[in-house]
């Protein structure tokens, strides 16, 4: 049986609990959805649906690549900071029109934090 999303968070955020400004994560495409990875271990999951696939698209955006085709793999190397946006972003309901907009800002957020190499 595989990690439940909520699992994974807990495990993401307390992995970030210590800064770092070089962190390899993995977007991954399955048949049941899109996943983050960090020395292949779980930090968030969305599904294959219109919200998760929105979601899929505003994490591949904060990490700076694209959302990776069914099978593969895009990996990117970012901050903490980029991370906590990025998990963010992972639990919005973007069924609710006001996501967008706490989405846009996070987005800005995490662009700016890649550009710096600052870390937040």
């Amino acid at each position: 049986m595989g990690t439940s999303r909520a699992r994974a968070l807990e495990y993401a955020y307390n992995l970030l609990t210590v800064p770092s400004a070089h962190m390899r994560v993995r977007l991954k495409q399955t048949e049941s959805g899109v996943s983050l990875l960090y020395k292949n271990r779980l930090l968030t999951r969305v599904y294959l649906n219109r919200s998760g696939m929105t979601a899929a698209g505003a994490m591949a955006q904060a990490l700076g690549i694209k959302v990776p085709a069914l099978g593969e793999f895009n990996e990117a190397v970012v901050s903490t900071g980029v991370i906590h946006r990025v998990l963010s972003l992972s639990t919005l309901a973007y069924r609710n029109p006001s996501s967008f907009d706490l989405a846009k800002y996070w987005l800005t957020e995490a662009d700016a934090l890649r550009k710096s190499g600052v870390d937040s």
